[in-house]
C-alpha cells in the first residue's frame, strides 16, 4: 500500500491523544469517606481486572479509529505500476502515441478504434501531476503534434484534431525514435500507447531502456473487430490481355472476424459495371478463393475492382484493378541480313496483314551495340553476332522499365559477348553448336502442357511440333523456365524475367537450316501468343501500396504536354515531368482507389493503391508478442472498453482503499461508543452506597 498524499501523515501525531488521556484519568485520584472501605472490600478482583481490560480496549479503539481517518485524508491506494506521489511530486515526462492508421477505422457500437481511443486518451490526462510535460504523437503520418504542460486546455482539442488514414503505421519505430531524443530529462517517464498493434516490435525494441531512467509503457489494446470479411489477394490469371481473350481472376477471401457470414455476395465489375458474381458462406478463420472469367470488351486500360459488402472494416472490402489491354504493339526486327529481316516479317505479315495492330520496324544489326529501345514495346533479336558493354546496358534499362525480348540464338561466339550480359541480366550462356547430322531432334509435347501452348487454335498441336537439325547447347539457371525441350533433354525455349520485363528464348534459328519452324503450322499463333506476352507493358499500371510514390514512364515526344493525376476522391493535381528520367513521380497516394494518369485532361494509364499487408486485422498480435521486449515491471497491457479510465486509474496508481479505511474508523468509533457507555447498574449501586 502507498499514499498520494503523505504529508497528511503528520497527523498520525495524534494517535498520543488517547494514551495520555488513558494515563491521566490512572493518575486520578478519588477521595472518599472512610465509611466507604466497607464497599471497596467487597469488589471482587476481577471485577477490577474486567474494567481494566475495557479501559485498554476503548483507548486502542481510539487510536485505531484515529489512525482510520488519518490514513482515509491520505489518499491511500494498494501498489500501482507508477508510486503515485512520487510521479505527482517529481517533473515527469509523457508521451501519449496514438496510431491512426487505416487498421484503427474498424467500426464499433461506440465509434471507431481511433475515436475511441482519442475518448480514453482525454480522459486520463486528469491523473498526471501539474509538473508532466505532455507530447502527442500521431502515426500517419509520423508527427509530434504538441509538446508542453499537461494542464494546458489546447491538449484535448489537440487529441481531437488527429485524422483517420489508410497508410501503414510502422509504430515501433516511431515510438522508439520519439522516445529516445536526447532533450528528455525528466526522472519520472511514461509512454502510453493507443494502437490495435498489427506487428511485432523489432528484436532491437526497447534494448536501451536500462538507463537511469527509464521509461514505463502502458500498451492499450482497442480491441477486434467482430465482423469483418477481407479480401486477401487479387491473381490475374490470364497472361494474353486482349479484347477478345477471357481474363481469369482468381480471389482470396478470408473471414477475420469473430462470426459466420451467410449469404455474402462477392462481386467483379469491370468500368462499374458487373461481370461477375458469387454467394458464399464464411465460417470465422475460414479462407476461399474464386476464379471470375470476363471478357474485357475493349481496348486500353480496363478499370475493374473485386468487392465484399460492408462490414466493421470497410478498407479491406475493394480490391482495386487496372488492367492494360493491348491496342497495338511497336515491334523492333533485329536481324544479321537482310535474309533474316525478310522470313520474319513474313512471319508478323501473316499476324497482322494490314498493318493495324503490329507497328514494325526493321534493323539489319548483327554487332548488338547502340540500340535505342525507349519506345519499342517488343524487340525481336534473331541471331546476333556479337553484345558490346553499352548493348547490355540498353538490354538491362529495356527490361527493367518491361520491355519485351524475343531472341533468337545461333552462331554468336561466346567471346565477343560481354560478360554482363549472363551475370547482370541473366541469360543462359552459350556452349556450343549441337548439329544432328543427317538426323534431327524432336520437340515433343510436354506432358503438362504450358500457358504458351494452351489456346493457340491449332487442331494437331502435337502434330505441328517442330524439328531441330541444328540448335546451341546452353548452360541454364534456376531462373530459367522451359517450356519445350529437345527430345535429347536440351531446352528448345525459355523464358526467364529481368525487372518488368520477359525474355522468350529460342535455342535454335528461325532458319531452315536450323529446324523446319518456319514451315509448322504452330509458328504464326505461337509467335502472336509471345508477342502479346512480351509486349504487354505492366510497369505503369502496376499497383502500388497506399502512401508509396508510384513512377510512371513516358515517351519523350510528349514530355512537355500538360500531365495530371485524379485521386480516387476526384482531386486533381497536376505533375511537373522529370525531363532526365522521362516520366513523373506521384507521390502523394494516400488514398486507397484508382489513380488516373490525364494527359491533356484525356486517360493516359491508370494505376491503384493496396492496403498495406500489416494493416490487414487478421495479423493482430496478443501480449505474448511483446514480452520478449519488456521486462515485468516496464509495461502494462490493457484492453480497451467501457470502465477504461478507472481501471487505467488504479493500474497506474492503485486502487483506492479510503473507502475502506473509512469503514473501518467508523466501526471503530461505533464499537468505542457502545463499550463506553455509562453502565446503569454501577451508576445504581454507587448512589445506593453513598
Amino acid at each position: 500500500m502507498t499514499v498520494l498524499s503523505p504529508s497528511v501523515l503528520w497527523f498520525l501525531a495524534a494517535l498520543s491523544i488517547p494514551v495520555i488521556i488513558h494515563f491521566l484519568s490512572r493518575l486520578r485520584i478519588k477521595k472518599v469517606d472512610f465509611g466507604t472501605i466497607r464497599f471497596i472490600k467487597k469488589l471482587e478482583s476481577s471485577a477490577m481486572r474486567k474494567i481494566r481490560i475495557r479501559q485498554w480496549i476503548l483507548m486502542l479503539l481510539r487510536i485505531g479509529a484515529i489512525t482510520a481517518f488519518v490514513l482515509m485524508i491520505s489518499r491511500p491506494v494498494t501498489k500501482g505500476f507508477m508510486p503515485g506521489w512520487i510521479s505527482a511530486e517529481l517533473d515527469s515526462r509523457l508521451v501519449m502515441v496514438v496510431d491512426n492508421s487505416a487498421s484503427m477505422n474498424v467500426k464499433t457500437d461506440t465509434g471507431s478504434f481511433l475515436d475511441n481511443s482519442k475518448l480514453s486518451a482525454k480522459s486520463i490526462l486528469q491523473f498526471f501531476g501539474k509538473q508532466t510535460t505532455i507530447d502527442i504523437v500521431q502515426t500517419c503520418p509520423p508527427e509530434i503534434l504538441f509538446s508542453g504542460a499537461i494542464n494546458d486546455p489546447i491538449v484535448p482539442i489537440v487529441l481531437e484534431t488527429i485524422r483517420p488514414s489508410v497508410n501503414y503505421d510502422d509504430i515501433w519505430t516511431v515510438v522508439d525514435s520519439v522516445l529516445g531524443r536526447s532533450r528528455i530529462s525528466e526522472p519520472i517517464r511514461e509512454c502510453v500507447i493507443f494502437s490495435d498493434f498489427q506487428h511485432k516490435p523489432d528484436t532491437m525494441f526497447n534494448q536501451n531502456n536500462g538507463a537511469k531512467f527509464p521509461w514505463r509503457y502502458y500498451l492499450i489494446n482497442s480491441g477486434m473487430a467482430r465482423h469483418n470479411l477481407s479480401i486477401d489477394n487479387v491473381e490475374i490469371i490470364t497472361r494474353i490481355k486482349i479484347p477478345n481473350q477471357l481474363l481469369k481472376l482468381k480471389t482470396r477471401v478470408k473471414n477475420s472476424g469473430k462470426i459466420p457470414s451467410a449469404n455474402t455476395h462477392l462481386e467483379l465489375f469491370f468500368n462499374d459495371n458487373r461481370v461477375g458474381q458469387v454467394i458464399s458462406e464464411f465460417e470465422p478463420g475460414s479462407k476461399k478463393e474464386f476464379i471470375f472469367q470476363a471478357y474485357p470488351g475493349m481496348q486500353g486500360i480496363l478499370q475493374g475492382k473485386v468487392q465484399l459488402p460492408n462490414d466493421d472494416f470497410d478498407q479491406d472490402n475493394i480490391w482495386h484493378l487496372s488492367i492494360p489491354i493491348l491496342e497495338n504493339i511497336r515491334c523492333l526486327l533485329i536481324g544479321s541480313s537482310l535474309e533474316e529481316i525478310a522470313m520474319l516479317e513474313m512471319v508478323f505479315k501473316a499476324i497482322d496483314p494490314d498493318g493495324q495492330f503490329l507497328m514494325l520496324e526493321t534493323r539489319v544489326q548483327p554487332s548488338l551495340n547502340r540500340l535505342f529501345l525507349e519506345y519499342v514495346d517488343v524487340v525481336i533479336i534473331h541471331n546476333p553476332q556479337e553484345v558490346t558493354e553499352s548493348g547490355v546496358d540498353a538490354i538491362n534499362t529495356y527490361l527493367r522499365n518491361g520491355g519485351g525480348i524475343i531472341w533468337f540464338s545461333g552462331e554468336m561466339a561466346i567471346d565477343r559477348v560481354h560478360p554482363d550480359l549472363f551475370n547482370r541480366t541473366g541469360f543462359p550462356k552459350p556452349r556450343e553448336i549441337v548439329n544432328s547430322g543427317t538426323g534431327f531432334f524432336n520437340v515433343p509435347l510436354p506432358e503438362v502442357i504450358p500457358e504458351l501452348l494452351t489456346d493457340l487454335n491449332v487442331r494437331y498441336l502435337e502434330r505441328e511440333m517442330p524439328e531441330c537439325f541444328k540448335y546451341v547447347r546452353h548452360e541454364q539457371s534456376n531462373k530459367h523456365t522451359v517450356h519445350l525441350r529437345l527430345n535429347n533433354g536440351d531446352p528448345y525455349l525459355m523464358e526467364f524475367t529481368k525487372g518488368s520485363g520477359y525474355v522468350y528464348y529460342f535455342t535454335s534459328l528461325m532458319d531452315l537450316n536450323w529446324s523446319d519452324l518456319p514451315v509448322r503450322g504452330i509458328l504464326v499463333p505461337l509467335m502472336y501468343k509471345l508477342l502479346i506476352l512480351a509486349g504487354t507493358d505492366e510497369v505503369n499500371t502496376s499497383p502500388v501500396i497506399v502512401g508509396a510514390p508510384k513512377w510512371i514512364s513516358l515517351d519523350q515526344d510528349i514530355l512537355r504536354n500538360q500531365w495530371e493525376v485524379e485521386s480516387p476522391s476526384g482531386k486533381k493535381e497536376l505533375i511537373v515531368p522529370d525531363f532526365n528520367r522521362e516520366g513523373i513521380t506521384i507521390s502523394r497516394t494516400n488514398e486507397l482507389g484508382t489513380f488516373n494518369v490525364l494527359l491533356e485532361g484525356k486517360l493516359y494509364t491508370s494505376f491503384s493503391t493496396h492496403l498495406h499487408p500489416n494493416e490487414k486485422i487478421s495479423n493482430k498480435i496478443k501480449e505474448a508478442d511483446v514480452k520478449r521486449n519488456f521486462s515485468a515491471e516496464e509495461y502494462k497491457w490493457m484492453d480497451l472498453d467501457s470502465d477504461f479510465k478507472q481501471d487505467f486509474m488504479e493500474m497506474r496508481q492503485g486502487k483506492s482503499l479510503w473507502k475502506t479505511f473509512l469503514l473501518l474508523a467508523c466501526i471503530f468509533l461505533l464499537i468505542e461508543t457502545f463499550l463506553g457507555r455509562p453502565m446503569p447498574q454501577h451508576l445504581k449501586k454507587e448512589s445506593a452506597d453513598d
